[in-house]
């Protein structure tokens, strides 16, 4: 995989090899996580999509053209568990997130953001109208929001060597 995503568009086979790299490295995580650590691990995969997901999907599709790279990931990639990374990340499935939605008024859109998913301390990960991933500053939507990066495939990208980071040092995530 490369080093960085940036702005590379969210297709099938950018999917297909994120859901490959990062199943590869939280499978290394759990492997040695009890001995490393002391207790045994939680939940940390990456689920395939439902049905119920896909349709989620092709309503985000439709709804507006800057959702078509998160159609396209919840269309391949359902839930996404990371319970022992760091902080713990939690990626929603797309029958969940498609009606979890906020005003997101930094993003200055009128398409509510879809709150896609949170880290262990209860910050928010919503995708504006724009394509853009922000985080809330604290655990509520009230807290307002910070925009994290530019699109989808950096922010999954975060996400990928945030994994690596902690299975190679222990460190936390870098979302």
């Amino acid at each position: 995989m490369r080093d960085s995503y940036g702005s590379l568009p969210v297709t099938a086979d950018f999917l297909a090899g994120w859901r490959e790299e990062v199943s590869a490295a939280l499978a290394a995580v759990v492997a040695g996580f009890e001995e490393k650590y002391g207790f045994g691990p939680g939940e940390n995969a990456v689920h395939p999509p439902e049905a119920a997901d896909r349709i989620a999907a092709e309503r985000l599709a439709a709804e507006s053209p800057a959702f078509a790279d998160l159609a396209a990931y919840y269309g391949a990639i359902g839930a996404v568990d990371m319970g022992d990374i760091g902080n713990g990340y939690f990626l929603h499935p797309a029958s969940h997130a498609v009606d979890e939605r906020t005003a997101l008024p930094e993003a200055g859109g009128t398409v509510p953001a879809v709150l896609i998913g949170s880290d262990g301390g209860g910050l928010l990960y919503a995708v504006a109208a724009d394509g853009a991933v922000w985080r809330s500053r604290t655990a509520s939507e009230d807290g307002g929001f910070d925009r994290i990066t530019d699109g989808l495939a950096e922010f999954l990208d975060l996400l990928r060597r945030s994994v690596h980071r902690f299975d190679e040092s222990g460190q936390p995530g870098l979302v």
